[in-house]
């Protein structure tokens, strides 16, 4: 018999989402969650048919009997080089105003090392949008302004 189940498997305690999302997901009998934990491991020969599961705060690997595995591995953003360069909240996001102008007046930034919140690929478009735009207006402005 076909199984329609999915585990989570998370590395903290708790879900940073809406509350509404994390109390269906949590009253939903297909969702099963294991908490303080992270995939080890992979095995099978042409499909997965396990994965070692590490409880993070025990250190114990247990081996998970399952028919496939979606890895999300979470969001950092590659913005260390910006460091003192641009105002960065403390996820390292840059922060930009409606327009995508930084704290830096004619630099601008788009998708998802800005601080958003939301991420994906479409609001990713529309703010690359907006900063081209944007970036554009800035340039007449500069060029009409120096009489370029």
């Amino acid at each position: 018999m076909l199984q329609t189940k999915v585990t989570v498997v998370h590395q903290f305690d708790n879900f940073q989402a809406y509350e509404h999302a994390i109390e269906e997901a949590h009253n939903n009998p297909k969702i099963h969650f294991i908490l303080n934990s992270t995939l080890t491991g992979f095995h099978g020969t042409e499909s997965i048919n396990s994965v070692d599961i590490k409880n993070l705060k025990s250190g114990e690997i247990q081996e998970f009997k399952t028919d496939g595995a979606f890895i999300f591995i979470g969001y950092l953003p590659n913005t260390e080089f910006l460091q003192d360069k641009l105002e960065l909240n403390e996820r390292g996001e840059i922060i930009a105003d409606s327009g995508m102008e930084t704290s830096i007046p004619g630099v601008f930034a788009a998708g998802d090392c800005i601080a958003n919140r939301y991420r994906q690929v479409t609001t990713a478009v529309g703010d690359g949008t907006i900063a081209a735009l944007s970036a554009l207006n800035h340039i007449h402005k500069t060029m009409k302004e120096t009489g370029n």
